[in-house]
Parts: structure tokens; sequence; C-alpha cells
């Protein structure tokens, strides 16, 4: 009976968002412009984050990347006449105590909830993309394509998959 409501709630619900991957000019701007973010993270042991977005003559622009905390970092939102596609962070410092290879449950309920999509780069160097309306993170490239903490230990996080859905997070983060 149990399952047989699941079945109605999910045929009513329709299917599941399907994964939209970025467009390649997207990425190559994200990932030039987290490079340096990478090494000023790095040595201040602080998370930068910011939003990239559309300007009105369709040119693509970054807001300023603020620094936030070890933890965490909230980017300010834009002035008028940006049309936000996607937010982009740091995940810091290495730190042996601190999983941060992989996007975080947090990540993705912030990207869902603004509305954007969204970047995160990694001290081991990899790049992950969170589809907000998918729910799903996948790893763009993994460990060394952007710059990597030289204290970086690899194995910390245990085996990094190439994607994870949000209950793959949740679980994950209920298992440390």
């Amino acid at each position: 009976m149990f399952q047989l409501l699941l079945l109605a709630i999910a045929l009513a619900l329709g299917p599941a968002p399907s994964f939209q991957p970025p467009p390649e000019a997207e990425v190559a701007l994200v990932k030039a412009r987290l490079t340096p973010l990478q090494h000023l993270s790095f040595a201040a042991r602080y998370e930068y984050c910011g939003y990239l977005g559309v300007r009105p003559d369709g040119q693509p622009a970054f807001t300023e990347m603020l620094r936030g905390g070890h933890n965490g970092c909230t980017p300010r939102m834009p002035a008028e006449g940006l049309a936000l596609r996607a937010s982009l962070h740091t995940h810091g410092a290495y730190d042996p105590f601190v999983p941060a290879e992989f996007p975080t449950v947090r990540d993705m309920e912030s990207d869902r909830a603004e509305g954007v999509n969204g970047y995160i780069s990694t001290p081991g160097g990899r790049l992950w993309y969170i589809d907000s309306r998918a729910m799903i993170a996948v790893q763009l490239c993994g460990r060394g394509c952007l710059p990597q903490d030289p204290n970086f230990h690899a194995g910390d996080d245990g085996e990094i998959a190439e994607r994870y859905t949000i209950r793959a997070l949740r679980a994950l983060e209920a298992a440390d």
C-alpha cells in the first residue's frame, strides 16, 4: 500500500528535472576567475565567493568576490542590471578535519533558494557544478585541474564520486 502511495505521489509530481551541463564557455570563464582566488583562499585560509551574471548587453560579468569565513561565505547581491546565472566560491584552504572536496547540502540548498546554479573549487583543485533545478552536483574536472593547496593530502575525504544528488550528500554528511 505504501509503495502505491509513493508511486502515485511521484506520478503527480512528474519526472525529476534532468541534469543540464553548463556551457563550455561559461566553465572557461569560471575557471579563469577561480584560479587566482584559489591561491588567495589558501594563503588567507578563508572562502571567497561571488556571482556570475549576464549584463543587459548580453556579456557575462562577475560580481565582486568577497572574503568569507573558514567554513562559509555569503556573496553580496549585485546591483540592478545583472541577471544572475551562478554562484561561485572556493572551499578555502586544506584542513584535514573539514571535508571540502565535494559540495555540501548547504551549498546546494543555497543555490536552489537563490534560483541560480553554482560552481565550487576545492583545496584539491577540483571544480564542481551544481544544477540547482535537478539538485545534482557534478565534478567538472578532477583533482589538480585548478590550483591545489600545497598542503593538500589526497584521500582524507574518502573516495570522491563524480556526481552527487542532494540525497547522497545528506547521507555523506550524516555519516561524518
